[in-house]
């Protein structure tokens, strides 16, 4: 059954939609209505927006453009760091800083805990040596100073097996860990490794 125009103007009425004249495809009619008021608003604010920020970053400057605010994050991040840094000041080392270091209970306390958790694998639990040197004996292979100590675990002595601890251990950490090394000197534990290296007295 076709639809006769007075039928057509009926459900036009009673949905208070405009048809669209010679509109009608397989039985479907078009209707002719206004987009919603909240998509009209919408488009309009999004056409504004584009004129106002256009402007206002290539004519009146007053809106930041992406490197603007980038400066300035970097900036603010280096504030921070500053601040960090000042709160927070980092160990300057050398032999005199490393002096204060060894003996320090405190330092050596926790020291220990840095050895138990990554050393004691390759030097034993009380540094007797395992695949390691012995750390106890006054014997030693790449020099028996503070700062060559602090040198050899800050770097690594990588053809032999030991990993270098800088990226994992802050210098305080590595001072610390000097500490208790040294702590450990002259301390004889049971199944102690034999001497490597050259006898420092």
């Amino acid at each position: 059954m076709k639809d006769t125009p007075d039928a057509i103007d009926a459900l036009a009425d009673d949905t208070n939609d405009r048809l669209i004249k010679g509109h009608k495809y397989d039985g479907i009619q078009e209707y002719d209505n206004p987009m919603p008021g909240w998509w009209l608003w919408l488009f309009w604010g999004t056409i504004i927006f584009s004129v106002v920020y256009v402007l206002g970053v290539h004519a009146f400057d007053f809106i930041d453009t992406y490197e603007d605010d980038l400066s300035e994050s970097l900036a603010d991040l280096n504030e921070i760091r500053h601040a960090y840094a000042e709160a927070n000041p980092t160990l300057q080392i050398d032999e005199a800083a490393l002096a204060e270091v060894v003996g320090n209970p405190d330092m050596v306390a926790a020291g220990a805990e840095h050895y138990a958790a990554q050393c004691a694998a390759c030097h034993g639990d009380q540094g007797q040596g395992l695949i390691g040197p012995n750390l106890t004996d006054a014997y030693w292979i790449h020099g028996a100073t503070n700062m060559d100590l602090y040198t050899v675990i800050s770097e690594g002595v990588v053809t032999q097996g030991m990993p270098p601890w800088e990226g994992v251990y802050s210098a305080e950490e590595r001072a610390e860990l000097v500490a208790f090394v040294k702590s450990l000197e002259g301390t004889n534990p049971p199944a102690a490794k034999e001497p490597q290296g050259e006898l420092v007295e």
